[in-house]
């Protein structure tokens, strides 16, 4: 079997079937983590997708280290950048329709909250190093290489993030 530094070396020089395979290996990882930052199973994918296109354009700038967590930090990119493209319809977009918070307690009603739920319930910082660490299985140092953090900061988010869901969890009869 191929390793990913030869198969990036390939696909660098035009061969679609080793970046196809490339894509095998980590489709899976990329998509959960961008559906985990997302949110959203579609929004997630069209992250994925958009990650995969981008590395394939920029296959020649990766020089070694892990290809997850150069991929992971293109993904990490798209995210952000659809991020702020959000924000910025949000703040202007003057027909969208106000929920009440009743409302929004209403449809959360229900006692059991899933996992996906209760990444909500973090610190943006702390759900976003609890998927790459912990969901996508980087280490510390690469996704503190990923997010551009220092390192101390992704520990402690990953460590409060961790124990605020098991808190969460458990408070939620979730087994």
């Amino acid at each position: 079997m191929r390793s990913d530094p030869d198969l990036a070396a390939e696909a660098a020089r035009g061969h679609e079937a080793a970046y196809a395979e490339l894509v095998r290996r980590h489709q899976a990882r990329i998509r959960g983590m961008a559906r985990r930052l997302t949110g959203s199973s579609s929004d997630g994918d069209d992250i994925a997708q958009a990650t995969f296109l981008q590395a394939w354009q920029k296959i020649g700038t990766y020089a070694g280290g892990t290809f997850s967590s150069w991929i992971c930090t293109i993904c990490w990119r798209e995210y952000l950048q659809v991020r702020r493209r959000q924000k910025a319809e949000i703040e202007f977009d003057e027909t969208a329709e106000i929920i009440s918070l009743d409302q929004l307690e209403s449809n959360a009603s229900d006692d059991r909250m899933d996992l996906t739920r209760a990444l909500y319930t973090l610190t943006e910082a702390q759900r976003v190093s609890v998927v790459l660490c912990v969901a996508t299985g980087l280490t510390h140092r690469e996704a503190a290489h990923v997010t551009g953090w220092p390192l101390g900061t992704v520990k402690s988010h990953v460590t409060r993030g961790v124990d605020a869901l098991r808190k969460h969890l458990a408070n939620s009869h979730v087994a």
